[in-house]
């Protein structure tokens, strides 16, 4: 009886071990709909940069055309309707991991073409190719063809950049700097004089308003109390984190310190200036009968408009004003802000194409001084920011700023903002979704539109978020910009931010995730990053690959100015192969499978890990388990209820000697078994 016992339980083990014999490795496991999210919680300390993210296998041969740098994509305009012409710059990049050498670069433009060679590129590296001049003639569309002609390029899927333009006849702009301060800001007076300077020896093309917060200090700033709700509102639209804080156009934020003028306010301006706009704006003021104050606005539409929410904000600013009991030295202020008509949010004016009058009538409050009150019209996009003219009813000013010295220069950062209210959610959702099939090796150096196609960006308190940056490249892949989180300016701590990637398809379990990063330390304040992988397309992220903060998060030395990455040594790199994330049963793509099934273990023979996925085509209950050769159970990888799915895990065998292993799926009435094998 005991021989005829042992032999009904050895029977059952034979069969299992003649079953794992026959199964085939498939090859690589392949996942859909991976995305992946940065996060950044602000602590008011130093910035935060993220560059170069790859997600896959790089070619050894592989050229990209990354961006035209100058003609802008979809819609722009142009000072005047006279056709001009331009020199195109494009920027091809080596992301394979072998020198490209003796291939051709190719643009076309309707009836355009220009040819350039490229004689060698190495590994990682960028070059701009200027092509020859693109006569470009308003109201005419371009489709722009750029492509490479490299015949050892491996990966044809980025060798062509496609891009839409056109040009509309428009006006020259006036250019608007909107800035914020505080009578109790030390770094606000230290400041303030290198925006007076500017301001003086640009006043006939230049716009300035001057809101005032309600910190640091005391809650006492006349100026601000005088009309906080509206003050505030301003702060929140920009989502100013600290004085003093500067803007231009709504395009250029941020913008601190002030000094030196010539860069800061100069370089946004002079490319601010040289943009033209599709909308005229003349504002004429003047006095009538007791204390009023009459705004003539001619608004001329002369080219469509792009899509947008367009807003006329009719402000009443007072020149300048004598105050003395704050506590940084300041008394005389300039270009007060008194209050915006008919209310911060505007009013909506006409797209169409059209000549377009508006009259204000305001009364001067009792705390203005007559003569020293005007008018600083601008229409906004809401929907970007974006300021496409300006004008003032003043024509003249009162004074010369005198430049201070540098030793009267202050390194203060700015004044940050208490973080005591709850401001209103914003969440800033940009460009089109993808979900398209890839190829194998993608990758986004975030070198042309940002955020680049398919990406978001979710900016929860609308302050400060991801922004591009000019002027740091990670030294994964050649460049000049990145993407960037200005937690030096961010002063509302806690805050989190998020950039989202777009969905990829056909992704290899052996490919790896990489990128460059780079922080440092403001000594006090504590930033921290996480990078999270998603499954399912970005429904959930189960997976953070990335945690780190403070000093964990730094790539450079610590210090209190603005931090840039000064070069490859101050970039981090982070590199994991996707068979790593995903280490937990999860359910993967949204297709309901037809069948029960166990797949052959991926890679196999493996050391120390491999990834095993099944499917489900009802809900029920799962184990998976796994056996030694005797049969004994080693690991319970899952015991539970599932719906129905496909699922995938990784088996971890570092703790166990090289031999032959089995895992069993049971399901219902369903069971399974598999041989895998460990080599170390």
């Amino acid at each position: 009886m005991k021989k005829i016992l042992l032999f009904s339980l050895l029977l059952p083990l034979c069969v299992l071990t003649f079953a794992f014999m026959s199964p085939q490795d498939p090859g690589p496991q392949v996942l859909n709909n991976i995305a992946v999210q940065f996060i950044t919680t602000n602590g008011y300390g130093n910035n935060i940069y993220v560059d170069n993210f790859i997600l896959g296998t790089q070619y050894t041969s592989d050229v990209a055309i990354s961006s035209i740098n100058n003609i802008p994509k979809d819609t722009n305009y142009t000072i005047g309707s006279a056709s001009f012409k331009v020199a195109p710059s494009v920027t091809v990049s080596n992301v394979g991991t072998t020198t490209a050498s003796g291939f051709n670069v190719v643009m076309t433009a309707g009836s355009y073409t220009s040819t350039k060679p490229v004689s060698s590129l190495s590994s990682g590296s960028g070059v701009n190719v200027i092509f020859d001049s693109l006569t470009i003639s308003p109201n005419s569309p371009l489709n722009i063809v750029v492509y490479s002609t490299w015949a050892s390029d491996l990966n044809k899927s980025n060798d062509t950049l496609r891009q839409y333009s056109v040009y509309f006849a428009g006006l020259k702009r006036n250019v608007l700097v909107e800035a914020y301060t505080q009578w109790n800001c030390g770094p606000c007076a230290s400041n303030t004089p290198y925006l007076d300077q500017f301001q003086s020896q640009h006043w006939d093309t230049l716009c300035v308003i001057r809101y005032h917060v309600w910190w640091p200090g005391s809650n006492n700033d006349p100026m601000y109390l005088a009309n906080s709700v509206q003050c505030s509102n301003r702060v929140r639209y920009y989502g100013v984190g600290g004085v003093p804080d500067g803007n231009m156009d709504g395009t250029y934020l941020h913008i601190f310190p002030y000094s030196p003028p010539e860069t800061q306010f100069g370089t946004p301006y002079y490319t601010r200036l040289a943009k033209g706009t599709p909308i005229g704006l003349h504002v004429t003021d003047t006095r009538i009968a007791g204390d009023t104050i009459k705004c003539d606005i001619n608004l001329n539409v002369v080219s469509p408009l792009a899509a947008g929410n367009y807003r006329l904000r009719v402000n009443a600013v007072e020149r300048i004003r004598s105050y003395s009991g704050g506590s940084n030295g300041e008394t005389s202020f300039k270009d007060i802000f008194r209050r915006m008509f008919p209310d911060t949010n505007g009013m909506a004016i006409p797209t169409a194409v059209g000549n377009y009058n508006y009259t204000f009538k305001y009364l001067r409050e009792s705390g203005w001084i007559d003569s020293l009150v005007y008018t600083v019209a601008f229409v906004q996009n809401d929907m970007n920011k974006e300021v496409l003219n300006c004008d003032k009813g003043r024509r003249w000013s009162l004074d010369v700023a005198t430049k201070k010295t540098d030793a009267e220069k202050s390194n203060l950062r700015p004044m940050r903002r208490p973080n005591v209210e709850n401001l209103n959610s914003r969440v800033l959702t940009n460009g089109t979704q993808v979900d398209n099939i890839e190829s194998g090796f993608n990758y986004e150096i975030f070198e042309s539109t940002f955020p680049p196609s398919g990406w978001t960006i979710v900016n929860p308190d609308g302050g400060v978020t991801w922004e591009q940056f000019n002027g740091a490249n990670g030294p994964l892949f050649g460049g000049t910009k990145s993407a960037r989180v200005n937690c030096y300016s961010y002063g509302t701590s806690g805050q989190m931010d998020y950039l989202k990637s777009k969905v990829y398809n056909s992704i290899d379990l052996t490919d790896s995730l990489k990128f460059n990063w780079a922080h440092a330390v403001y000594s006090g304040y504590t930033e921290r990053m996480q990078v999270q992988v998603s499954t399912n397309g970005g429904t959930s992220f189960a997976y953070t690959i990335f945690d780190r903060s403070g000093a964990t998060l730094a790539t450079a030395p610590a210090t209190s100015n603005d931090f840039i990455p000064a070069d490859a040594s101050q970039w981090g790199r982070f590199s994991i192969a996707m068979s790593n994330v995903i280490t937990a049963i999860h359910q993967f793509g949204n297709e309901v499978p037809t069948a029960y099934g166990l797949n052959q273990n991926y890679p196999n023979p493996f050391n120390p890990a491999t990834v095993i996925s099944y499917s489900i085509p009802k809900t029920s209950k799962v184990t998976l388990k796994v056996y030694d050769i005797k049969g004994q159970l080693i690991e319970t990888l899952f015991d539970g209820m599932q719906n129905a799915g496909n699922y995938i895990t990784q088996f971890d065998g570092s703790k166990f000697a090289s031999g032959v292993y089995f895992y069993r799926l049971v399901s219902d009435k369903y069971s399974a078994t598999n041989k895998m094998l460990i080599v170390k």
